[in-house]
């Protein structure tokens, strides 16, 4: 790759980083409340999952914990809910970082999906982001009490978002970033490498007669 394409594939990957960013920040201060079992819990149904998820996944693991990180920082200073909470914003960052890693892996893409999701499910729902709520804001209780019902109400905004994102990835791929998606991970890798190939440039042997 020359020069100004290198350049111009890290402006667009700029870009993309920006706009990730901004729904980010939208999808942090969007939310729908569901009551859940009619005893009053509730759960608040977000969207942010799903865009950090997909900048991971299509823009790499810097730039989705970037996107992560940027969303929560940004929209708690647009919209503050107590103080800055450092273990939310840690696992708004894995929200990107997770899957980025996890789309290296050689396996189909549906799978490496549900395996995103299911380790963010663990560190991020289950672990920083629970431990930040009850560290900060409840602490009148113990932690794994806390944890059994918050986790009773947030596996279904999980669920909601591993479903729409392995509904949108697809589409995602083929219209917006112009991706075979199978061969997503090996293009992206010799992108960044500089080492793409280039239909029409190869030397092709002849037999001798």
């Amino acid at each position: 790759m020359n020069k100004r394409g290198k350049r111009s594939f890290y402006l667009k990957r700029l870009a993309y980083t920006g706009l990730f960013a901004a729904l980010a920040v939208v999808a942090n201060g969007f939310g729908i409340y569901l009551p859940v079992f009619g005893v009053g819990a509730s759960a608040q149904l977000t969207f942010s999952y799903i865009v950090c998820v997909m900048a991971g996944i299509f823009l790499g693991p810097v730039a989705g914990g970037i996107v992560g990180g940027a969303g929560d920082i940004i929209g708690w200073f647009i919209q503050p809910a107590g103080p800055f909470n450092v273990f939310i914003t840690l696992g708004s960052i894995l929200l990107g970082v997770i899957p980025g890693l996890i789309f290296k892996l050689k396996m189909p893409s549906i799978a490496k999906i549900f395996i995103s999701f299911a380790l963010i499910f663990v560190c991020c729902t289950a672990g920083l982001n629970s431990f930040g709520i009850w560290f900060y804001y409840v602490r009148g209780k113990g932690f794994f009490l806390f944890l059994a019902g918050r986790l009773a109400t947030q596996s279904i905004v999980w669920a909601v978002n591993m479903a729409l994102t392995a509904a949108m990835y697809y589409p995602v791929a083929k219209y917006i970033f112009k991706l075979p998606v199978e061969k997503r991970v090996k293009e992206e890798r010799e992108s960044e490498s500089g080492l793409v190939s280039r239909s029409g440039d190869g030397i092709v042997g002849r037999k001798r007669l």
